[in-house]
C-alpha cells in the first residue's frame, strides 16, 4: 500500500530498509500483536517512510486499544496530510462513533463518502450512526447501499423471470469459488424455495446446474474451495452469492423481545454472575421468531464459506427491519447489561448437521448475545449442541487476530490458566449473553439432516473489548 509513496520521498534510510520496517508492521499488525506493530510503525516513520499511510495506521492500532486521543492525533494527522484521504476520514469517523459523538461520525462519514462513493465501509458505518440517533430509516438506505455495493441490489421479479440476459457478476475469484458445504447448502435453498413457489418453475434448471457442479466436486475434503468454470455453469454464475431473492419480512407491530420476561431478575442475573454470562429462554415472542426463522431460511445471503458452516453478516445482506428492531429493542430491555453501548455488528451462522461450528475464540466487543432459531426437534442430543463459554478474557496485549481466528495460542492459553468452560445447551429461542472478552467456542451440535434442521445462531455485539 506504501509503494506508490515513495517516489516523492527523502528518506532518512535507504528504501530497502524502509520497506522492511513497513513489512514488520503489517507482519505484526494482521498477527494480533498491535503494541509490536505501532512500535514498528514508529521507527518506520522515522527512517522516512510514508507519513499519511503509516499515521492511519497507528490511528487504526490505537482505536482498536480503545486508546482514542492517541487515535485521533494520528488520524488527523493524517488527514492534514492528505485532506483527500476517504479512508482517513472514514476511520476517525469509527472514533468518533466508539466515543458515541453520533453526529461527528455521521458527518466524517458523508465526507470521506464524498470522496469516494463507492466506500462501501463508510456506508456501513453510516447507518451505524444513523442507527444509534434512531434514524431507522436512513440507516436502512445506508446499509441497502453497502449490500448493493457488495452484492448488486435485490432482484425483483422481472430480474428473477429471466436469466438468459443476466450479466455474469464482477466477483473476485475467491467469490466465485464453491465448496461442499456451500454448494449442499444452496441446492437444499434452492429446492426449498422452488417447494415454497418463491422462485418460478424456471429456476429447476438453476437448480439442476447446482447439482451437477456439487456432484463434480466429488469427496474433497469441507476446507477445500476451489473455482468453478462460469461458462460450464453458467446458471451458478448467474445466480451464486446473488441477492436474487431475499425474503420480504415485516417486523411485527408488538414488540420482538418477548414481554413476559423478568428483565430487572436478568439483569441481576447477569450483573451477579462471576464470569458475566447466562442464558435466558423464550427471548423472542412467536410471531418475531416466526419472521426470523423465514428471513434466514428464505434468503440467499449465505455468503461466507467456513469449514463447516456458512455466516452471513450484516454488511452483506444480514440486515432488515426487522433485525434492526431486534437490535435496538433488545438494548432497551436490559438497560444494566448494555449501559447504552452501540451496536456494533451482528451476523448468523448455519451449521451442516454434525459438522463442527465455530473454534475457540472472543469478539471485538463488550456484550455479546447469541441465540440459536432452529426448532428443537433438529436437535439429536439435547444436552449439548450449544455453546461453550470459558472463564478467561482475552489477554488485553493480544490484537484481534490472535484471539478471533488463532486457535492454537488460545487454546496453550487456556490449558496454561485452567478452568473449565461453562456449557449451554442447544434450544431454540435461548439466549446466551455474555461478556464478548470471554473466549467460546460451539458445542459441536448433533442435528438431523435437512434444510429445515440446519442449526442457525444468530449473533449481536455491542460495545467495545477494552472500553
Amino acid at each position: 500500500m506504501f509503494k506508490h509513496l515513495f517516489k516523492s520521498l527523502k528518506p532518512k534510510a535507504s528504501l530497502g530498509e524502509i520497506r522492511a520496517l513497513l513489512a514488520l508492521a503489517q507482519q505484526r499488525q494482521k498477527a494480533g500483536e498491535p503494541r509490536a506493530a505501532i512500535a514498528a510503525y514508529r521507527k518506520a516513520l522515522e527512517a522516512g517512510a510514508p507519513a499519511a499511510e503509516a499515521h492511519l495506521q497507528l490511528g487504526a492500532l490505537h482505536a482498536g486499544l480503545s486508546e482514542y486521543d492517541a487515535a485521533v492525533e494520528e488520524l488527523n494527522r493524517s488527514i492534514e496530510l492528505r485532506p483527500d484521504n476517504a479512508d482517513a476520514l472514514c476511520m476517525l469517523g469509527t472514533v468518533m462513533s466508539d466515543l458515541r459523538r453520533f453526529d461527528d461520525a455521521a458527518r466524517l462519514f458523508e465526507r470521506s463518502l464524498a470522496l469516494k462513493p463507492d466506500l462501501s465501509e463508510g456506508h456501513f458505518n453510516l447507518g451505524l450512526a444513523h442507527f444509534e440517533r434512531a434514524r431507522f430509516d436512513d440507516a436502512a438506505a445506508s446499509f441497502a447501499h453497502c449490500v448493493e455495493l457488495n452484492r448488486g441490489a435485490p432482484w425483483d421479479a422481472a430480474r428473477r423471470a429471466d436469466l438468459s440476459h443476466e450479466p455474469l457478476p464482477r466477483f473476485t475469484p475467491k467469490d466465485m469459488a464453491v465448496n461442499t458445504i456451500k454448494l449442499r447448502h444452496d441446492c437444499e435453498q434452492l429446492e426449498y424455495l422452488l417447494q415454497l413457489g418463491r422462485l418460478p418453475d424456471r429456476y429447476r434448471p438453476v437448480l439442476d446446474d447446482y447439482r451437477a457442479l456439487f456432484r463434480e466436486l466429488g469427496d474433497i475434503d469441507i476446507e477445500t474451495v476451489v473455482p468453478f468454470d462460469a461458462a460450464r455453469h453458467r446458471l451458478v454464475a448467474a445466480t451464486y452469492k446473488r441477492p436474487f431473492h431475499i425474503a420480504e419480512v415485516s417486523a411485527p407491530a408488538e414488540p420482538i423481545i418477548n414481554p413476559q420476561l423478568d428483565f430487572r431478575g436478568i439483569e441481576q442475573r447477569y450483573l451477579g454472575a462471576e464470569p458475566n454470562a447466562i442464558f435466558v429462554d423464550s427471548l423472542l415472542t412467536p410471531p418475531a421468531l416466526e419472521a426470523l426463522r423465514r428471513f434466514c431460511l428464505e434468503s440467499t445471503i449465505w455468503n461466507a464459506i467456513k469449514p463447516g458452516y456458512l455466516g452471513a453478516y450484516f454488511y452483506d445482506g444480514f440486515c432488515s427491519p426487522l433485525l434492526l428492531r431486534l437490535a435496538w429493542e433488545l438494548r432497551e430491555a436490559f438497560p444494566a447489561v448494555f449501559r447504552g453501548q452501540p451496536l456494533q455488528t451482528m451476523w448468523g451462522y448455519k451449521c451442516d448437521c454434525s459438522l463442527p461450528g465455530l473454534a475457540v475464540h472472543a469478539d471485538a466487543a463488550a456484550v455479546n448475545v447469541n441465540f440459536w432459531i432452529t426448532d428443537d426437534s433438529a436437535n439429536l442430543d439435547p444436552q449439548s449442541g450449544g455453546l461453550l463459554v470459558y472463564p478467561q478474557q482475552a489477554p488485553e496485549d493480544w490484537g484481534f487476530a490472535k484471539y478471533n481466528h488463532d486457535p492454537g495460542p488460545i487454546l496453550r492459553y487456556l490449558e496454561s490458566t485452567g478452568g473449565e468452560p461453562i456449557r449451554v445447551p442447544y434450544r431454540a429461542n435461548r439466549a446466551v449473553i455474555f461478556d464478548s472478552d470471554l473466549f467460546h467456542a460451539t458445542d459441536r451440535p448433533r442435528f438431523r439432516g435437512g434444510y429445515l434442521n440446519r442449526r442457525i445462531n444468530i449473533t449481536l455485539l455491542y460495545g467495545l473489548r477494552l472500553a
